[in-house]
């Protein structure tokens, strides 16, 4: 039996999520509903090239050097879920790598089992041919004996028969020719 690993869950395990602009929650949304929802792996990597986007946009309009101490824990709170969901997406990647490995090695064994099937099907296909190939021989062996019988039969019924004829044909012309009736008639003779 071909056996194939189970695609691991897409959906991160990022627990809440802190609260940025309002661009960026709809991103965010977006990601998550392309991961829950397992989409085309294309539209998950937009996705997040938009939301690294918009982060490093975030991140260059802000003026560390000059706003130093005003970096309230709002931003913390952001830059600590950043690391957190960085470390589910680094889990889910380690997850998705196990997986392609276990399909490549599920891929090479079922090969090789689709392989010694086909052979040994091919094996009893050629064993098939030569018993049908067999009887076949044998078959066409048995009609063209049966089929000699058959005529040899009816050429000795017709020569039996011919002969019957003959002799009947003989008598009756012996049996005419001593009857007062045809003395006289020669049936050899024809005018």
């Amino acid at each position: 039996m071909i056996n194939y690993p189970n695609l691991p869950n897409s959906a991160l395990e990022i627990k809440q999520q802190p609260e940025v602009k309002e661009i960026t929650n709809e991103l965010l949304k977006q990601l998550q509903n392309a991961l829950n929802s397992n989409s085309l792996f294309t539209e998950q990597v937009e996705l997040s090239l938009k939301g690294i986007v918009r982060i490093l946009e975030v991140l260059l309009s802000l003026d560390f050097f000059k706003n130093a101490n005003e970096i309230d824990s709002s931003l913390r709170n952001s830059i600590e879920w950043l690391s957190n969901a960085g470390e589910s997406l680094k889990a889910k990647m380690k997850e998705y790598e196990g997986f392609f490995s276990e399909f490549n090695t599920s891929m090479h064994a079922n090969e090789q089992e689709v392989t010694a099937t086909l052979n040994a099907n091919a094996e009893n296909i050629k064993s098939e041919i030569k018993k049908l190939e067999n009887q076949l021989i044998e078959t066409t062996t048995r009609l063209l004996t049966s089929y000699q019988i058959f005529l040899n039969n009816a050429r000795d019924s017709a020569t039996n028969q011919i002969t019957e004829n003959k002799t009947q044909s003989l008598e009756a012309i012996t049996q005419a020719r001593e009857s007062n009736h045809y003395q006289n008639i020669d049936f050899f003779e024809i005018e």
